[in-house]
């Protein structure tokens, strides 16, 4: 399936909220959402699957591409086994992962970055920390420095997507922290149902964005385990991202957010 038919497949889904907290169309969210796309969710046995890392302003559009050499790590898993290597292709407005497997059942591709940084200007500190959703901690140790000074901040991208290779079925490590510093996982056995882990950890009261293949942004909160729910209106493929940001040890230090994501087909 050509990226284009992914595109058009993604957006017959329909509109979804997510729950265990109220649910409300988001009235700000990162500008560049940076995802893994499957060319298709449900693979052949043996055939070659290859998955497009990309960045774009609005999901579910591929529209920048993401050099390999911004790869820190990626590994995939089919089942329960690790597959031996990963292939990249770099095109106009992705990088194209590829492998082959002789596995089958739920498959997941994780892949993180290397951190980035910058410096974000002081009119525009507020709204990073709003956009971002940082702990009320993260924005008092910023504010306790003199003056009116640019945040330091660097970030690193962790995104996963769940697919299938010939039927969706069987355990495997889809259903299990991957080890990312922030990471989606779904709950085995409840297939609207997941938790948010950090550092292998449930986090819980914290934001989650939920973009359907219609434009709509939607926001949940984790509750007290970590874990949140799609409603029974949702169909199809969408994506979650979260973001967490790190207490420097000094106020003048580097402020690090790790920004997760995951696409995955409800149905």
């Amino acid at each position: 399936m050509s990226k284009t038919s992914y595109h058009r497949t993604a957006r017959v889904t329909a509109a979804l909220g997510a729950c265990v907290c109220a649910v409300s169309l988001a009235g700000t969210a990162l500008a560049h959402k940076t995802f893994l796309a499957p060319q298709q969710m449900v693979w052949e046995a043996g055939e070659t699957i290859t998955i497009s890392f990309t960045s774009a302003l609005a999901y579910p559009d591929i529209q920048f591409a993401i050099g390999a050499d911004r790869i820190e790590s990626a590994a995939a898993h089919v089942g329960q086994e690790a597959v031996a290597s990963l292939s990249y292709e770099e095109a106009d407005a992705s990088l194209e992962i590829s492998f082959d497997t002789q596995a089958q059942g739920y498959g997941v591709l994780a892949v993180t970055t290397h951190p980035r940084s910058g410096e974000i200007p002081p009119k525009d500190v507020a709204l990073y920390f709003d956009e971002l959703d940082a702990a009320q901690a993260v924005r008092d140790r910023f504010d306790a420095l003199p003056g009116n000074p640019a945040l330091m901040r660097s970030y690193a991208k962790l995104s996963k997507t769940v697919f299938c290779v010939a039927e969706c079925g069987g355990g495997g490590r889809v259903f299990s922290p991957l080890g990312h510093a922030l990471e989606f996982v779904p709950v085995q056995g409840d297939s609207r149902s997941f938790v948010l882990f950090r550092e292998g950890e449930p986090l819980g009261d914290h934001r989650v964005f939920i973009d359907t293949v219609h434009g709509q942004v939607h926001q949940a909160r984790t509750d007290a385990a970590g874990r949140f729910e799609v409603t029974e209106a949702a169909t199809g493929t969408i994506l979650m991202s979260a973001v967490w940001i790190d207490v420097p040890e000094t106020a003048d230090g580097t402020y690090h957010s790790d920004q997760a994501s995951l696409t995955i087909q409800l149905d």
